[in-house]
């Protein structure tokens, strides 16, 4: 059996982006060629090649953070509906991930053994005695277009259930919630920029874990606590602090695609994680207008055309 999938690819700085990639997984081969704004993926097997082109197509989600739009689909030569390809709603990303950064780059690892380390860890569930299984199923729905116009509040009260639920069922359970979210950011995100970028915010960067746990606390039992990220919302003056759950959500978003890589055995780049969040605290600058130079690429262009009173789209 052949399959032949064309897929839609965000436009993007294409040294970063463009690759060719050849592997094999339980009797499948693969490739994949990234070019441009597309991605053909070439799989042939006897058996297991529906589940081979998943694996490929979520592991290329958390490198890219999103999930590519097939524009064509066949099998042994046949055209097939590309819809069919959608077997679960999460397949289908909310167009506000689609800024999310590369964290691949153009060395995305998709080598048997990462297919198969991430095959274990996304498919352990409750007849293994744990829920990794869940926790990522939620992640990938909690991007969906099913999920894009619920509350910040919320979406940010359900990354940090997965946070917790993926640190309990990958590595311990921790006889607090700060407890996990140490270990979850701990050599993910460098802590100097993560600080910075909070620090933008009006709130202290070394607390952001106390304030997480407590914001997890207050809407996962709906019970008012003075020290949770919406309590400190809600008491500030200053308008930038508005942007505090969005900046969070951003930033869980992140580190959770780089954890679900990380313990799959890929090595990323910290230049390129680096990036990613560098690109969010720019974000923050150029939205608030801060008297500091933005330093990613796209938000440097934005703050040079917004400087000369011209808006980027």
């Amino acid at each position: 059996m052949k399959w032949q999938v064309d897929m839609k690819v965000k436009d993007y700085i294409r040294n970063w982006s463009d690759q060719e990639i050849h592997t094999e997984y339980k009797g499948v081969t693969a490739n994949i060629k990234i070019k441009d704004n597309n991605c053909k993926l070439e799989l042939e097997g006897e058996e297991n090649v529906k589940i081979v082109f998943q694996l490929l197509w979520e592991l290329l989600f958390l490198y890219d953070g999103y999930f590519y739009e097939p524009i064509s689909y066949e099998i042994d030569g046949v055209k097939m509906e590309c819809k069919e390809l959608i077997t679960l709603p999460f397949y289908k990303t909310d167009k506000m991930w689609y800024c999310s950064e590369l964290l691949g780059r153009a060395q995305r690892d998709l080598s048997s053994e990462v297919l198969e380390k991430y095959d274990k860890f996304r498919n352990t569930g409750i007849s293994d005695k744990k829920m990794t299984k869940s926790v990522v199923n939620a992640f990938y729905y909690l991007n969906s277009e099913n999920y894009g116009k619920i509350n910040v509040n919320h979406r940010l009260s359900l990354l940090l259930n997965i946070a917790d639920g993926f640190i309990i069922n990958t590595y311990k359970e921790t006889n607090n919630v700060k407890g996990s979210y140490d270990i979850f950011f701990k050599k993910i995100v460098n802590s100097q920029k993560l600080q910075q970028g909070i620090s933008l915010l009006g709130i202290d960067g070394e607390k952001y874990k106390g304030l997480l746990s407590q914001e997890r606390h207050t809407f996962y039992h709906y019970i008012y606590s003075k020290n949770s990220l919406a309590a400190l919302i809600h008491d500030s003056e200053d308008k930038i602090t508005d942007y505090a759950n969005w900046y969070f959500v951003y930033v869980l978003e992140l580190v959770i695609r780089v954890n679900f890589l990380k313990v799959s055995g890929v090595v990323l780049n910290q230049e390129a994680v680096d990036y990613a969040l560098e690109s969010i605290n720019d974000w923050i600058i150029y939205e608030n207008n801060l008297d500091k130079d933005c330093i990613t690429h796209r938000y440097q262009m934005a703050q040079e055309l917004k400087r000369m009173g011209i808006t980027m789209k």
